[in-house]
């Protein structure tokens, strides 16, 4: 009996179910920030007829979607590579560093008197679970002997 070829045989996930379901949550942040992108551009597109407005309502809408468009799908990436592949601490480091701003964003628009606090709740749910696991898995990391949590050093 030969044994199976790692190339085509795929491993057991060495992370926690807790990776798959931030990776989940910042994939539905990606797909809701995507869309909102969208519907502000067809938004734009619709007053404003012609080449020139259209170009500057894509870059206004995507470029500017960007920061949210961006982070949410690295966090998603991260987190699903520490769900396969164990937690490392780089991903937690990058994690927080993409979803510490989006807390502080979303509780200054929940404060402001320009725009609904209920606006806040959206980025709120998304960036604050994934700011918690990623402190919490370092947290985790750091009292664990080994390089990753969850996983067998690589």
């Amino acid at each position: 009996m030969t044994a199976p070829d790692p190339l085509i045989t795929r491993s057991a996930a060495q992370g926690r179910p807790v990776d798959r379901m931030i990776a989940g949550l910042a994939t539905l942040g990606f797909i809701a920030s995507l869309a909102t992108k969208l519907w502000f551009f067809i938004g734009f597109a619709e007053t404003d007829p012609g080449f020139s407005p259209a170009s500057s309502a894509f870059l206004l809408s995507f470029m500017l979607g960007a920061f949210a468009i961006i982070p949410c799908a690295f966090i998603a990436r991260l987190a699903w590579t520490a769900w396969r592949t164990g937690f490392v601490l780089s991903y937690g480091v990058w994690s927080l560093l993409l979803s510490l701003p989006w807390v502080g964003l979303a509780l200054i628009a929940s404060r402001s008197d320009w725009m609904p606090g209920w606006l806040s709740v959206g980025p709120l749910l998304i960036a604050l679970p994934t700011a918690c696991w990623a402190i919490a898995s370092i947290i985790l990391l750091s009292r664990d002997s080994s390089e990753r949590i969850g996983g067998t050093d690589r």
